[in-house]
């Protein structure tokens, strides 16, 4: 409830003081960055996905390769001598690395930064923070530079800088989503500039820390009209992504692996996708089909479903910018998938900057409802209270919202083309 105390204060913040020139930018960043330091020492909270980072970190920097064996198989001694000696070294966390029978689901570029934390410092969480802290600080640079070149006031800032949400996890759950967002930007600014061959790589370093920043790839197709031009930036973007991810393809295509577990079954705090699944299930029954089936039609057709609102909002969308196509893009994929993480959210703080979306930012208030998860297995007489109601009490107002926010959008562009005719009429 402090995450939603605290998110109150932040609309606002957000609404005070982020078109407002005369704020101060500095004490923004002074207030942001005292947000973060409470966070430095503290014990994460009903979170513990750093202990894979910790382990997949220790075994990359011994030279060995983290996509190889799952944790659960060296805790039953398997693998060569180096991993039974990290083993015996830091036997405590591979114990606590969650679904240890899973083999690392992290791209390469993720699994480097982990090795790097463990050279600075084994197994250490104040040694991740300050990594994360450095990210963080790139990505506000980076945030600082776009907003200068669109025009928009410094000031807005805030809506990622003061976020409550993204502080908590990022800072005090630790999960490593910010490696990716100077990545990003960065391959959004080098487009803006016009640096053909510099976003593509910006853009593949960024996949290469989590997957979603493929879905952005064919906005920064759109603009370049020269089918060769385009035809070369797809080589280099796929070549690289290839180079990026080959340790992963060797050893990542058995049932162990990390990406195809989370592809077939990874579920959690999503109502879209649990009334598809409900829905697929009842019609596979009625057709005398085992219902199990129901997974993969679910998620083929939320993959469609995706692909079909990725291809509009790039192709078909008008001149909206790239900053808001990417926040409807990755805002799509974050509400149509299977697994519904409240750190997946912060990957749409960097562009609400940019792009405003009261739907969207709503989310800070409402995700923290998704701890509550942890309440009802103690009380077993309202285990179902979770997936039936409190999911809905998350995501139902934000769709609403984003409902809302569309037949506003529809609204002004057709009084806008009335206006236009008008004029050209007179």
């Amino acid at each position: 409830m402090l995450l939603v105390a605290a998110s109150a204060v932040y609309f606002v913040a957000v609404g005070s003081f982020r078109k407002n020139r005369a704020c101060s930018l500095l004490l923004i960043v002074l207030f942001g960055l005292g947000f973060r330091v409470l966070f430095l020492f503290s014990t994460p909270i009903l979170e513990d996905d750093f202990h894979r980072y910790f382990w997949d970190g220790a075994v990359l920097a011994s030279g060995l390769n983290p996509y190889e064996h799952s944790p659960e198989e060296v805790a039953e001694g398997g693998g060569n001598e180096k991993l039974k000696e990290l083993k015996h070294l830091y036997g405590n966390t591979l114990e606590k690395v969650n679904h240890p029978h899973v083999k690392t689901i992290y791209p390469p570029i993720a699994e480097f930064f982990f090795a790097v934390s463990y050279k600075i410092s084994p197994m250490s969480l104040t040694a991740w923070r300050i990594m994360l802290l450095v990210f963080d600080l790139i990505t506000l640079a980076l945030l600082f530079v776009s907003l200068r070149k669109l025009d928009i006031p410094p000031q807005s800032l805030l809506i990622y800088w003061w976020n409550p949400l993204l502080v908590q996890q990022i800072f005090n759950s630790v999960h490593m989503d910010i490696l990716a967002f100077p990545f990003v930007l960065g391959a959004i600014l080098l487009f803006l500039y016009g640096r053909k061959r510099l976003w593509t790589l910006a853009l593949s370093l960024a996949v290469g820390v989590k997957l979603w920043p493929a879905l952005l790839f064919g906005l920064f197709l759109k603009p370049l009209r020269e089918k060769r031009e385009t035809l070369l930036q797809t080589i280099i973007f796929a070549v690289a992504i290839l180079i990026v991810f080959l340790p992963t393809v060797v050893f990542q295509l058995d049932p162990a692996s990390g990406i195809v577990m989370y592809g077939k079954s990874w579920q959690n705090n999503s109502p879209f996708f649990a009334t598809i699944l409900s829905g697929w299930e009842f019609v596979l029954e009625a057709m005398d089909i085992h219902p199990g089936h129901a997974q993969t039609h679910s998620r083929v057709g939320v993959i469609a479903v995706l692909l079909a609102w990725k291809f509009y909002v790039a192709f078909a969308s008008g001149s909206l910018g790239i900053h808001r196509k990417a926040l409807l893009i990755i805002g799509g994929a974050f509400l149509l998938s299977p697994a519904q993480f409240p750190w997946y959210y912060t990957w749409l703080l960097p562009f609400l900057c940019v792009a405003l979306s009261p739907g969207f930012l709503a989310l800070t208030a409402l995700l923290p409802l998704y701890y509550l998860q942890y309440y009802f297995p103690s009380h077993p007489e309202e285990v179902g209270m979770f997936g039936n109601a409190v999911v809905w009490m998350e995501f139902g107002p934000v769709w609403a919202l984003l409902a809302w926010e569309w037949w506003r959008f529809r609204a002004s562009r057709r009084t806008s083309a009335v206006r236009a005719d008008v004029a050209g009429g007179g």
